[in-house]
């Protein structure tokens, strides 16, 4: 009957550590995706308008923001720089000052 436990408890310590195996392996997905560009993407004033940079590139100019019409804290903001973790979000600010 000693053999019965030993595969009952062989067979428990083989999921447990599939298990932590599972984990680990997620939580290196997680952590790895966020480190990819924590704040890559930028809205930056540029000249009189606003772009967006992704690290020290320029990825688009939009003209039609004129920073002379914003607000005097929406300027300074911009000025020093909006960091965004993915373009999505930079894009869906943007629009806020589109209007």
């Amino acid at each position: 009957m000693e053999k019965p436990n030993n595969l009952k408890t062989y067979l428990v310590i083989i999921m447990v550590a599939v298990s932590i195996t599972a984990i680990i392996v997620t939580i290196g997905f997680v952590v790895s995706s966020r480190k990819e560009n924590p704040a890559s993407w930028v809205l930056h004033s540029y000249g009189n308008n606003v772009a967006l940079y992704n690290g020290d590139q320029i990825i688009e100019v939009y003209g039609s923001i004129m920073l002379d019409t914003l607000p005097t804290s929406d300027k300074k903001q911009l000025d020093n720089g909006i960091a965004f973790s993915t373009r999505e979000e930079a894009v869906s600010a943007i629009e806020d000052y589109d209007g």
